[in-house]
C-alpha cells in the first residue's frame, strides 16, 4: 500500500512505535523515552471509518535516490541536534549567563574594601623677630589601614586605624630660640569609626536592593526568552520537517505518476499493434510522460530546497558539506483529541513565555517606579564618627624636681587609649565624637518628578503590551485550532476524492480497453488521482503544522517532543 495515496490519512504509519511514547501520543506529562522518534499527534479531527483502499501497485524502484547526496533523518534527532547547534539558542544561553553575572555584580556592591595608606611630612619653622617659637621643625611618618563596606539600608560604615610618629624640634625657651632646642618624639594611635547613612532619599532595604532584584528578574527573563526561542525553533523545525516530508512524498507521487503513464503507454502500443488505435495516440501518451518527468525534476528541486531550509534552521554550514538532502525517516501519526477552545486559550495565556517575559518586565518596572518615588524625597544624610586616641610623648628631665624624664613609645600610646579609672572617667581616655545632619532639598524637584512620571508611564505601557500579546496569543490559538478543524475536514474530503478518482480511473481504463474511451480520458483520470493525492498529503501536512503552532502557543511543544523546557 502506498503511503502517499492513502484515502485514510489518519492511519498510523509507524506501528512499531509504542503508544506509551510521549512523542507518539503528544502527552506533555508522559515521560520521554530515549529512542522517541515520532512527533506528537495532531488532535481535534475525527478518525475516518471504513475500509482503506490501496493505490494500485505500479512498481517503483526501491533503490531510487535523489540526484544530490542525501541522508535519512528522524524528527527526534533533528530536534536534538538543533538544541545543541542552533545559534539563537546558543546566544540565549549566553544571555542567561550574562544576566547571572549582573547578580554577582549587584551583590558585589556590598563587598568589604580594605583601605591603606602611608604619609610623611617634614617642616622647619625658625623663629623670626619677636614671635614665640613653639616648634622649630617637625618630621612625621605615619600609616593607616582599615575596612569599608556599604550598608544594605543605604550609606556606608568604615573603621580606620591610623598610627603616626612625629619628631618635633621644640625650643628650650619659647621666648628665645637661641638657647637651643630639644627633640621630642610623639606616638599616636587613632582608630576611627565612621557611619554615613541617608535618612530620606536613598534610605531603605528595598531601594538599595533594587539593582540586585532587577538582576535576578533579568535572569528569569533571559530564561523565559530562551524558552520562547526554543519553542518557536521547535515549531519552525517541525514545520520544515513536514515540508521535507511533503516534498519527498510528492516526489514519489510524481514518479509513480510517470510509471502509471508508462503502463498506459504499453497498453496504447499494444492496441496500436492490434490496429485498434492510431500511432498518434502513442505521441499523446509520450507527451504526457515528458510533462510528468518535468514535474519529477521540479519535485526534486523542491526536496532540495526544503532540505536546505531545514538544515539552515539547524545552524549547519554548507561550505564544506557534501550531504545536502534530507530523507525524512519519521512518519506522522495522528491521534484525535477534542479541542476546548477556552481551555486552550487559558492554558496558552498561563504557559506562554512571551507573556511571562512581559510580566517579569512589569516587576522590574515596579522596582524602577519605587526607586523613582524615593528620589523625590529631600536628601537628608547623617554622618557620625567616634575617634579614640592614644598618645605617648617624650618627657624632658627636670632639674628642679629631679625627674629624669622618660621616652615615649607605642606601648604607652596604646595604654593611653583607655582611662586609668574606668569607673570614674569611662573606658576611653582621649576621644572625639562628631555628628552632622546635611539637608539638600530640590525646591522645584522637576527632574525627580519627571523620572517618577516616566516610570509610571512605562508601567502603563507594559500593561498595554501584555494586553496586546495576550490578544495575539488568543488569536493565534483560535487560528491554529481552526486550522486543525479545516485540515481535518480537508482530510475527509481528500479521502472521498481519492476514492472517487481511483474508481473513475478503473472505469476509464476498462472503457479504454474496449475502445469506448481515449488516452485523453485515461490521462485526465490519472491527473485527477495526482491532484487528489497532493490534496490529501497537503491536508495532512497543514494539520501537523497547525498542531505544532498550537503547541508552541500553549507551551506544550517541548515536553510533547521529549525536550527539556527552561524552568
Amino acid at each position: 500500500m502506498s503511503p502517499f495515496l492513502l484515502p485514510a490519512l489518519f492511519l498510523a504509519l509507524a506501528p512499531e512505535t509504542s503508544a506509551d511514547d510521549p512523542a507518539q501520543t503528544g502527552d506533555p506529562d508522559a515521560p520521554a523515552t530515549a529512542d522517541s522518534t515520532q512527533p506528537p499527534p495532531p488532535s481535534a479531527a475525527p478518525v475516518p471509518e471504513g475500509p482503506v483502499r490501496e493505490a494500485p501497485t505500479v512498481g517503483l524502484r526501491d533503490d531510487y535516490e535523489p540526484p544530490f547526496p542525501s541522508e535519512p533523518l528522524e524528527l527526534s534527532s533533528v530536534l536534538t541536534e538543533a538544541a545543541n547547534t542552533n545559534l539563537d539558542l546558543v546566544l540565549g544561553q549566553t544571555d542567561i549567563e550574562i544576566a547571572e553575572t549582573q547578580i554577582l555584580a549587584a551583590i558585589g556592591a556590598y563587598d568589604v574594601f580594605l583601605t591603606a595608606g602611608l604619609n610623611a611630612a617634614f617642616s622647619e619653622s625658625p623663629q623670626r623677630g619677636s614671635s614665640f617659637a613653639f616648634a622649630l621643625g617637625s618630621r612625621s611618618v605615619g600609616a593607616d589601614f582599615g575596612f569599608q563596606r556599604a550598608l544594605e539600608t543605604g550609606g556606608d560604615v568604615s573603621l580606620t586605624l591610623g598610627v603616626n610618629r612625629t619628631l618635633t624640634d621644640q625650643p628650650v625657651n619659647f621666648f628665645d630660640s637661641s638657647q637651643g632646642a630639644t627633640t621630642l618624639a610623639a606616638y599616636s594611635l587613632v582608630p576611627t569609626l565612621t557611619i554615613n547613612h541617608p535618612l530620606l532619599r536613598g534610605a531603605g532595604l528595598e531601594v538599595n536592593r533594587a539593582n540586585r532584584d532587577k538582576a535576578e528578574i533579568a535572569v528569569t527573563q533571559a530564561q523565559a526568552g530562551r524558552q520562547l526561542t526554543a519553542q518557536n525553533l521547535a515549531r519552525d523545525i517541525i514545520s520544515a520537517y513536514w515540508d521535507v516530508l511533503f516534498a519527498h512524498r510528492d516526489l514519489d507521487n510524481k514518479r509513480r505518476s510517470v510509471v502509471q503513464v508508462e503502463r498506459q503507454l504499453e497498453r496504447t502500443r499494444a492496441l496500436v499493434s492490434a490496429g485498434r488505435l492510431s500511432p498518434v495516440d502513442i505521441k499523446a501518451v509520450e507527451q504526457a510522460i515528458a510533462t510528468r518527468e518535468a514535474d519529477v525534476l521540479a519535485a526534486e528541486n523542491s526536496l532540495l530546497d526544503t532540505s536546505l531550509s531545514l538544515r539552515t534552521l539547524l545552524g549547519q554550514d554548507f561550505a564544506d558539506r557534501d550531504v545536502l538532502g534530507v530523507l525524512p525517516a519519521t512518519d506522522p501519526t495522528v491521534v484525535p483529541r477534542k479541542i476546548d477552545m477556552k481551555e486552550e486559550i487559558d492554558h496558552a495565556l498561563q504557559a506562554n513565555p512571551q507573556v511571562r517575559q512581559l510580566e517579569l518586565a512589569r516587576a522590574s518596572l515596579r522596582i524602577d517606579e519605587m526607586v523613582a518615588a524615593n528620589n523625590r524625597l529631600p536628601q537628608l544624610d547623617f554622618r557620625g564618627s567616634i575617634t579614640p586616641q592614644g598618645r605617648s610623648v617624650d618627657s624632658l628631665p627636670t632639674a628642679q624636681t629631679g625627674d629624669p624624664g622618660a621616652t615615649g613609645g607605642w606601648g604607652e600610646a596604646f595604654r593611653n587609649v583607655f582611662s586609668d579609672d574606668i569607673a570614674q572617667d569611662g573606658v576611653l581616655a582621649d576621644w572625639t565624637v562628631n555628628g552632622s545632619l546635611t539637608l539638600t532639598w530640590d525646591v522645584q524637584n522637576r527632574t525627580p518628578k519627571a523620572q517618577h512620571q516616566a516610570a509610571k508611564l512605562q508601567m502603563r505601557r507594559n500593561e498595554e503590551q501584555i494586553r496586546q500579546v495576550r490578544q495575539q496569543i488568543s488569536a493565534g490559538v483560535i487560528r491554529a485550532a481552526s486550522g486543525l478543524r479545516t485540515a481535518g475536514k480537508s482530510i475527509e474530503v481528500a479521502e472521498v476524492s481519492l476514492e472517487l478518482a481511483q474508481d473513475n480511473l478503473e472505469a476509464e481504463q476498462a472503457r479504454f480497453d474496449v475502445g469506448r474511451a481515449t488516452n485523453f480520458d485515461v490521462l485526465e483520470r490519472l491527473d485527477d488521482i495526482d491532484g487528489a493525492a497532493a490534496s490529501a498529503l497537503n491536508a495532512q501536512i497543514n494539520y501537523l503544522k497547525a498542531l505544532a503552532q498550537l503547541q508552541a502557543l500553549n507551551g506544550e511543544i517541548l515536553p510533547a517532543y521529549g525536550l527539556a523546557a527552561e524552568k
